[in-house]
C-alpha cells in the first residue's frame, strides 16, 4: 500500500476533524485558533498528498493530455494569485476580513481562489496516468467546498444583510 492510499484511508478522519474544528472556532471565537489552523492545514494536505504521491511532480509531457495538464497547471496557478490581490497584505488566514470583498473576480464568484486552484490540481492529475490522482482531485473539491461553506456561514454572521445580498447575486463558484 502506497502513501496515496494511506492518506486516502486517513482522509475520512482528518478532513472532518479539520473542518469541524475550523467551523467550531469561527462559531465560538469569530476566528481560527492555532489548533484550528493546524487541523485545517492537515485537512487540506490530504488531497494534495493523495495527488502528490500518486504521480511524480514533473515528467516531460509525452501525450496531448499531459500537455493540456501542464497548461492547465500553469494557468490555474497563475489565476489563483488574482483573487489574493483583493486582500490587504496584512490579512492572515483565520482572521476576520476588515470589509466584504465583492469587486474584481469576486463579482463572478464568491470563491475564485478555490476554482482557479482546482484548475491547477486537475492539470496536475492530467500529467500522470494514475486513477489515484483523480481521487485526489475529488477530495480537493470536497475539502474546498466544505471550507467555503464554513467561510460563508462566518461571513453571514459578520456582514449580515450585505453578505446575504452578495450571496444572492454572485454564484458560489462560477455558474452554481
Amino acid at each position: 500500500m502506497g502513501p496515496s492510499a494511506i492518506l486516502l484511508i486517513l482522509s475520512p478522519v482528518v478532513v472532518p476533524a479539520g473542518m469541524l474544528k475550523y467551523r467550531s472556532d469561527y462559531r465560538q471565537y469569530g476566528r481560527t485558533t492555532p489548533l484550528g489552523v493546524v487541523l485545517l492545514l492537515a485537512a487540506w494536505f490530504m488531497p494534495m498528498g493523495v495527488l502528490g504521491f500518486a504521480i511524480p511532480f514533473f515528467a516531460a509531457p509525452r501525450t496531448l493530455l499531459q500537455y493540456v495538464g501542464y497548461a492547465l497547471m500553469i494557468f490555474g496557478l497563475a489565476l489563483s494569485l488574482v483573487p489574493l490581490h483583493a486582500f490587504s497584505p496584512n490579512m492572515v488566514v483565520g482572521r476576520d476580513a476588515p470589509r466584504l470583498i465583492t469587486a474584481g473576480v469576486y463579482r463572478y464568484s464568491r470563491n475564485p481562489q478555490y476554482i482557479t486552484f482546482a484548475g491547477f490540481v486537475l492539470g496536475y492529475a492530467m500529467t500522470g496516468h494514475a486513477l489515484m490522482a483523480y481521487v485526489g482531485v475529488a477530495l480537493y473539491c470536497i475539502v474546498a467546498h466544505l471550507t467555503a461553506r464554513v467561510e460563508e456561514e462566518h461571513l453571514e454572521r459578520v456582514f449580515g444583510d450585505a453578505y446575504r445580498r452578495y450571496r444572492e447575486t454572485t454564484p458560489r463558484y462560477l455558474f452554481v
